[in-house]
């Protein structure tokens, strides 16, 4: 996207606060011009203490140096303020001074205040919107980008969004105000010198544009940069046991430093790029302002200049240099505004899941086939071998299968096809003879319930993460389900029983007190179709027991789908089907596989013989 399609894309942000906007920008607008008919008083005040005489007022002294379009303008400064100086009253200068002080001090705050309620609001609206794609976006977006760049996303380029949205917009309306105000001044003293500012612009102009295109890439790389030092704090942070174990620390220092320096370096690169933009285009400035001030004392001996005028002119002349000053950086928070906006658009714009289904699933049977069903992580990849290959299994609703095979054979991948996780490459799959992308997302996610090895707990109470998505949550039936799920006693005995907050991911809770919120929560959805992905594989023995009960009770009546290393855990099930290689290498009873002496037989003598560690 171009920088002008992206600033205006920016600039709709602010379209439901239009109002408020003009609002400001006027305010804005008339404390810069306060301040240039604060400076056209200071004439009026040098001229009032010379003696009154016919080429005492403001025109009168200047000697034909305007005329025509030049006098109207002098004319109309002319009305807002005492017309002839030294004639007036002694009151009215010092009134007109006090109005125009009491008039700043009303706008500024109010542009002020005006611009903050609009930056933070717009801001906030960002957020939402780049947290709502978030929840919609495919688990691939997940895969390839880290934790800490989207944060850095999110919280960090959002607030960079702000300063190439209003912020900048309000620099320019102030500073060009006042530089158009001050140039007007500049021409009803004396055309002839205000003709020296015009010499600047072409310069100006070709600096601006060079300085921006670096500035621009720069604060694309400092984006980048910034969100390889999130990802790096966050892993250093998450992983701080670890860390810590492992002896990680020097390491982890060491790629902290690198990510800090590369930060530093891009950080002084941006500076000193702004600071050659303003240092050039402040020396054109200061060179032309010599040529003006020595013509300017050449007219004022002709007599050509009162002294009122001549001191307007050169308080306007040097005071002109502040707001073109402030012009030429506008650039460097306009760049680096525009870089984050790419990275809040590109988010915002990211392709959310497809959810193109029309048919709607009250209660789902549970009964699940799969049909040919091929995979690829990565598809463009053709050297990337396919997690599945032409899968076909039929599950009876109701019926409880397991899927055992070593790393990397493809079980965890078909049980994040039934959910939509990611879609199918090749072949289909159907619930109750429907095929999943027939159904809508949300009524089809509704039927499935899933308790993993990792489990996700919420910085919430614990009744909250039991009723985790009821938005009504029933208390009665987060008691009954952490009863059945042998939950209920542990919390019983929290400090605030199922108020009790349970930390950042259920840190104050024991791995088996986490498994059995987990269940509590899956029979608290009481959905037709449970996925158990490694539900017991890190848990020691007592706490094993516990939740294979629990477990137990949670499987009655529901379509399951079992992922198990721990082959003693899936006995019982009804069907056991054995992967390899993302294919399917035999499928049958716990008895009739260990009676078939294949895959399965030797994986469970294997693990007899040296029992996989609890």
């Amino acid at each position: 996207m171009q920088s002008r399609q992206l600033y205006f894309r920016l600039l709709r942000q602010f379209r439901p606060y239009l109002g408020a906007v003009l609002a400001t920008l006027a305010a804005i607008g008339v404390a810069a011009a306060t301040d240039v008919l604060l400076i056209r008083q200071l004439q009026n005040v040098v001229d009032a203490l010379r003696p009154a005489g016919p080429e005492s007022g403001p025109l009168g002294g200047i000697q034909g140096a305007t005329g025509g379009m030049m006098l109207t303008v002098q004319g109309w400064l002319d009305s807002l303020l005492p017309g002839n100086p030294t004639e007036a009253a002694l009151w009215s200068i010092p009134l007109v001074i006090t109005g125009l002080a009491l008039l700043r001090m009303v706008s500024t705050f109010s542009g002020d205040y005006g611009s903050a309620w609009l930056t933070s609001r717009v801001q906030a609206n960002l957020r939402e919107e780049m947290f709502a794609r978030l929840l919609h976006l495919p688990n691939k977006y997940y895969d390839q980008t880290s934790t800490g760049a989207t944060l850095s996303r999110v919280a960090y380029d959002a607030a960079q969004v702000a300063q190439a949205g209003l912020s900048v917009l309000n620099v320019f309306v102030r500073d060009s105000v006042a530089s158009v105000g001050y140039l007007i001044l500049l021409i009803s003293y004396d055309w002839q010198l205000a003709c020296f500012c015009f010499g600047l612009l072409p310069l100006v102009a070709v600096v601006v544009t060079v300085a921006g295109r670096r500035m621009r890439r720069l604060a694309g790389d400092a984006q980048s940069a910034m969100g390889e030092l999130s990802s790096v704090l966050d892993e250093s942070i998450g992983g701080q046991r670890v860390v810590k174990i492992f002896a990680g620390e020097e390491y982890e220092q060491r790629r902290f430093h690198s990510v800090v320096k590369h930060n530093r370096h891009l950080a002084v690169k941006h500076a000193a790029t702004a600071a050659i933009n303003s240092g050039a285009i402040m020396m054109l400035v200061g060179i032309t302002l010599s040529a003006v001030i020595y013509f300017a004392l050449l007219r004022a001996r002709a007599g050509h200049l009162t002294p009122g005028a001549f001191v307007g002119f050169m308080v306007a002349l040097m005071s002109m240099q502040s707001p073109i000053k402030n012009l030429t950086k506008i650039n460097e928070p306009l760049q680096r505004g525009l870089a984050a906006a790419q990275s809040v658009f590109g988010l915002i714009d990211a392709p959310a899941e497809v959810d193109e289904g029309r048919r709607e699933l009250k209660r789902a049977s549970g009964g699940i086939s799969l049909q040919g069903v091929g995979f690829q992580y990565n598809p463009a990849d053709s050297d990337a071998a396919p997690a599945l290959r032409d899968v076909s299994l039929d599950i009876a609703a109701g019926e409880t299968v397991a899927l055992v095979g070593g790393s990397g054979s493809g079980k965890t991948t078909l049980a994040g096809l039934l959910p939509r996780f990611y879609d199918v490459n090749q072949g289909r799959i159907l619930l109750d003879g429907h095929d999943l992308r027939d159904y809508r997302l949300a009524d089809l996610r509704s039927q499935i319930a899933l308790v993993s090895q990792d489990v996700v707990l919420f910085n919430d109470t614990l009744a909250a993460n039991i009723a985790y998505g009821d938005p009504a949550p029933d208390q009665a039936r987060v008691e009954a389900a952490a009863r059945a799920a042998y939950a209920h006693d542990f919390i019983m005995k929290q400090p605030q029983g199922y108020a009790t907050q349970v930390g950042e991911n259920g840190s104050r809770l024991s791995g088996g007190q986490r498994q059995r919120m987990a269940i509590a929560r899956a029979l608290y959805k009481n959905a037709p179709i449970l996925i158990l992905d490694e539900a017991t594989s890190a848990l020691d023995t007592e706490s094993e027991r516990q939740v294979q009960a629990a477990l137990e009770v949670l499987m009655q009546g529901r379509t399951t789908v079992v992922i198990a290393h721990r082959l003693s855990t899936i006995e019982k099930a009804d069907r056991i089907v054995v992967m390899e290689s993302g294919r399917i290498a035999e499928s049958g009873s716990h008895d009739a596989l260990l009676a078939r002496g294949g895959h399965y037989s030797r994986l469970y003598q294997t693990q007899k013989q040296a029992p996989v560690p609890g």
